[in-house]
């Protein structure tokens, strides 16, 4: 069965160089590199702030800025992480590069940031359609309280997550048979984060600590069928003594598939309050324990994938390659969740810093569309490290600049000058160098 939508004309209430669709940490970081360079830059963002995955959803520590002792994520993510560590909302004195954030003071570091450049913000608005003609994009469509709006842009950069521009306005995409399961952070106080003491220190080789012993319980209650599947748990020291965050719940879903991810959402807020009470009654650390906030929705892992011109393999993770148009650098490891288990399925540590090229991120015939963030053209094992939000943030860095490029040049994100592109990054304090890498 289907209805039929009266058609309707679409009011056009503001025109743009660059209109960036999505807030996280890829695209708030993009609409500033954008409005840097010169650009009229419009950020819509469909919650009241932004930050993504790490405001939303609770997502800390953002990861990661350093491997083997050296910075490989600079430029305007950093800024951010500094920006944020002024009012006392991110510790980037961490050698592992793994920055904790209080996502409050991240939510007003980037906000700042934002206006500071000179974005146009535009807050409790959702991305709706595309118009497309003769294969560029014109304008996008968004719904909010005012209704059916349109906005006008010369180049636009999806920061969606979910490649929603992409797929409006027509550009292929890809989405695996299973997906990495969503999780549900939460923080607890009144927590004897003294006795904890011994789980709080810095990531080894990129790899978190965890408490044998809480691990070892929850694993027991799990064969048991008293508690489900769960990760970590991660437990990190939130600032302040007696206050904890906590990475734990997950569960296999599709967050493309609103009905699937609803009943995910229900599910997992069920299990939340299950797991407090068992931690009270397992651990004498949490006896005392209170929900002192989840996560305004559970944080997504994995939907859609674009099918760049350029698709980040494994092999690109183990052996780095100096990719002329690298615009962004990850190192973490190979990452993948089990949808079914405690376990993680793939797990290794790159031994240094990788590139990221823009054609990863350059949906295939693309002419003025350009993506940032987890939804960028990548395998399996590749996604499982490229996805955290430092690389996210860096990868905006990279697309927000180029952006502005083609606004300026009048070229296309296909036909881009990557040796102008890697020399306005560099300018801007991201570091794309070709260290250790092959040609």
């Amino acid at each position: 069965m289907v209805v039929q939508e009266n058609s309707r004309e679409i009011p056009v209430i503001g025109s743009y160089d660059v209109i960036v669709c999505g807030g996280g940490p890829s695209g708030l970081i993009a609409a500033v590199a954008a409005a840097r360079n010169g650009a009229r830059t419009l950020l819509i963002e469909r919650y009241g702030f932004v930050g993504g995955m790490a405001t939303s959803a609770l997502v800390t520590p953002i990861s990661e800025f350093r491997i083997n002792s050296k910075q490989h994520i600079g430029g305007i993510p950093f800024e951010l992480m500094q920006k944020a560590a002024a009012l006392g909302g991110a510790n980037v004195a961490l050698d592992s590069g793994n920055y904790p954030v209080n996502d409050e003071l991240l939510k007003l570091a980037a906000q700042r940031l934002l206006l500071e450049s000179g974005v146009t913000l535009l807050y409790h608005t959702w991305f709706s359609d595309c118009i497309v003609t003769d294969g560029r994009v014109t304008h996008v469509i968004v719904q909010n309280k005012a209704g059916r709006v349109a906005y006008s842009g010369k180049v636009f950069v999806d920061c969606t997550g979910d490649a929603d521009i992409v797929r409006a306005a027509g550009f292929e995409t890809v989405k695996g048979d299973v997906l990495q399961p969503a999780s549900l952070w939460f923080q607890l106080g009144g927590v004897d984060t003294d006795a904890l003491a011994p789980i709080f220190g810095d990531a080894v080789n990129g790899i978190l600590p965890i408490s044998d012993v809480i691990r070892g319980r929850l694993a027991e209650l799990n064969d048991q069928g008293k508690i489900p599947i769960f990760g970590g748990p991660w437990i990190n020291k939130f600032f302040h003594d007696g206050m904890v965050s906590i990475n734990l719940l997950r569960e296999p879903t599709d967050a493309s598939d609103p009905e699937w991810f609803t009943r995910t959402e229900c599910s997992l807020r069920e299990k939340l309050h299950l797991i407090i009470d068992v931690m009270r009654e397992n651990f004498p650390e949490f006896k005392n324990c209170w929900l002192a906030k989840s996560g305004i929705q559970t944080g997504v892992r994995e939907t859609y994938h674009i099918v760049g011109i350029y698709e980040l393999k494994a092999d690109d993770i183990l052996n780095p390659k100096a990719f002329p148009d690298t615009i962004a650098k990850g190192a973490h490891v190979i990452d993948i969740h089990e949808t079914n288990s405690i376990h993680q399925k793939e797990f290794f540590i790159p031994k240094q810093e990788y590139n990221v090229p823009l054609r990863c991120l350059v949906p295939q015939g693309s002419i003025n569309l350009v993506t940032a963030g987890r939804c960028l053209s990548a395998d399996g094992p590749s996604f499982g490290s490229v996805r955290v939000m430092a690389t996210c943030m860096a990868m905006g860095q990279g697309a927000g600049t180029a952006a502005a490029i083609s606004v300026q040049n009048g070229c296309s994100m296909s036909d881009m000058d990557f040796g102008l592109l890697r020399h306005k990054l560099i300018e801007q304090g991201a570091l794309v160098d070709f260290d250790n890498c092959k040609f």
